[in-house]
């Protein structure tokens, strides 16, 4: 058996931290420091070639290849940018952090509650500020299989909302203080404030996004997705809600939240808050969006609770039961909001079943400037016999722009033009007649008294009209069919049937006169205001 002898060969090495360091070494020679793990080669002699005298280092598996690749200048090759300065890839880079960096897989089926706790651990619970940057989300599905908590601070941002999606089924997405304090630690001084979480989507089935004890924060185009259908059975006070807290001491309430630009999409329950005492408030919902709903916004408070609450700019659509709804609370106030086949449960805006927005309260709580289907689709030309549910109730002002319609046609006795609950105290007719080349501009107000016997016959419902019209005499054209233009408003109770159920509704129907002799065809248009 043949004996193979191989020889050692080895470098020189030494320790690069100590003494004078990495000595000079010759042409083509390797020195290993041990204590750096580092490699250099000599370059070399000028004569025999070399650009200049010294060691060449050589890279490892050891060597921050961002830290030897030089520098990075924005635009550096654009001579129409001259005054960025060279900075190194590795500042660079930490610009943005990532929960993929945290080891977090979009995958739909890896557990990323550690994934994304550590990150936001790191990131918002850390001293030192500089490492509190905004923690991005690629596209992809998270899924949680826990909770998971977020600190105070926290900046989330999705990549794109529709893509960026939070999966967290049953469980919850819970706020912590940045000292990792819980919900039943929380006081006046430590608690979660200052979250912004922004284009992405939270999928759910029983799992709630809740914000107790939370302040000072925004959502912004977050997309709330559920399971819901319409027709679902739900109890309110029961179901899990999108967005849930409670309020129960001042020191701790839920306060100057945002929700702009969201879309709350078939949920049970989009957002719901429960109060246990007394104080202020502020919510403001602005450019959102809940569809599919049974109930997109519940408060459950107490007596005189001020809830500061906005509602800007909203859409609600195809919402069974209410857009909004308050057991008690004062200064609620929506405005500019489109309401469109809202408390019909399956029907549509021709068959209402419920009120669209319910105020426990009387003081202060208004809805101004919105629109809704339900008053062209249920309210005009509606018969006699019409049971008319009141868009809003109980509130102190609503006012509505859709510009409602009708045709005009001639009759000696009143013939039915619009139906409105006789649950509101006043209700403001503005219109605009035009019956042939003739236009009356008027503004007609209902009031109802307070005998709502059974046995009133109308008694306790008047009308006022007050108008101008063009031609404004007599004797001119058209004259006699303006001013002989006659409305009138009766009172009665007319039946509903609600799943099986009759119930009574008390309806003010609006009738008009166009007498034969004197009246021209024509149309009619109006908005509506009234209140309690």
């Amino acid at each position: 058996m043949a004996v193979v002898q191989i020889s050692k060969i080895q470098v020189r090495r030494g320790q690069k931290n100590s003494n004078s360091g990495v000595p000079q070494l010759s042409s083509a020679e390797f020195a290993w420091a041990v204590d750096s793990q580092e490699l250099f080669i000599g370059n070399g002699s000028v004569l025999e070639g070399a650009p200049y005298v010294g060691n060449t280092k050589i890279l490892t598996e050891h060597d921050n290849i961002l830290d030897l690749a030089g520098s990075y200048q924005f635009a550096s090759n654009d001579t129409a940018i001259s005054l960025s300065i060279p900075r190194s890839l590795q500042s660079k880079s930490d610009e943005t952090v990532s929960v993929a960096d945290y080891g977090a897989v979009g995958d739909g089926s890896t557990d990323c509650v550690a994934a994304f706790e550590t990150a936001c651990t790191e990131l918002f619970r850390n001293a030192n500020n500089n490492y509190k940057k905004t923690l991005l989300i690629p596209n992809g599905e998270y899924l949680f299989t826990s909770d998971l908590k977020i600190p105070s601070g926290v900046i989330l941002k999705g990549e794109t909302q529709l893509g960026a999606v939070l999966n967290i089924g049953v469980n919850n997405i819970v706020f912590v203080t940045s000292t990792g304090l819980q919900l039943l630690d929380f006081n006046s001084t430590n608690r979660p404030r200052n979250a912004n979480i922004s284009t992405l989507t939270i999928s759910r089935s029983t799992g709630q996004v809740t914000i107790s004890g939370l302040a000072d924060s925004k959502f912004h185009e977050v997309r709330f997705v559920g399971g819901y259908t319409l027709g679902d059975t739900v109890t309110l006070s029961a179901a899990p809600a999108a967005v849930f807290w409670s309020n129960d001491l001042i020191g701790t309430r839920v306060d100057n939240i945002v929700f702009d630009e969201c879309v709350f999409q078939e949920n049970a329950v989009s957002v719901k808050c429960l109060q246990s005492d007394n104080f202020d408030t502020i919510v403001k919902f602005q450019n959102c969006e809940f569809f599919v709903n049974d109930t997109a916004i519940f408060i459950d408070g107490v007596s005189t609770q001020g809830n500061r609450w906005q509602v800007n700019d909203c859409v609600f659509e195809e919402i069974a039961n209410q857009a909004f709804r308050s057991t008690q609370g004062q200064g609620t106030l929506i405005q500019r909001s489109k309401f469109k086949n809202v408390g019909n449960g399956t029907n549509n805006s021709a068959n209402p079943n419920d009120v669209m927005v319910y105020f426990g309260d009387k003081i202060g709580n208004v809805v101004v400037a919105c629109t809704s289907d339900r008053q062209q689709d249920a309210a005009v030309t509606s018969l006699s016999a019409t049971a008319s549910f009141t868009e809003v109730y109980n509130s102190a002002g609503v006012s509505f722009v859709d510009k409602n319609y009708s045709l005009i046609y001639l009759s000696d006795s009143f013939a039915p033009l619009a139906a409105f609950s006789a649950q509101n105290k006043f209700t403001v007719i503005n219109y605009c007649l035009k019956l042939g080349e003739h236009t009356r501009y008027g503004t007609a107000t209902i009031v109802i008294g307070d005998d709502l016997s059974p046995d009133s016959h109308g008694s306790d419902v008047s009308i006022t009209d007050n108008f101008v019209y063009s031609p404004n005499t007599l004797t001119s054209p058209g004259g006699n069919t303006m001013s002989n233009f006659e409305f009138s408003v009766t009172k009665s109770s007319n039946t509903i049937l609600d799943d099986s159920t009759a119930s009574v509704v008390d309806t003010v129907m609006l009738t008009y006169k166009n007498p034969l002799a004197t009246g021209i065809t024509g149309s009619i248009s109006f908005d509506v205001a009234y209140g309690v």
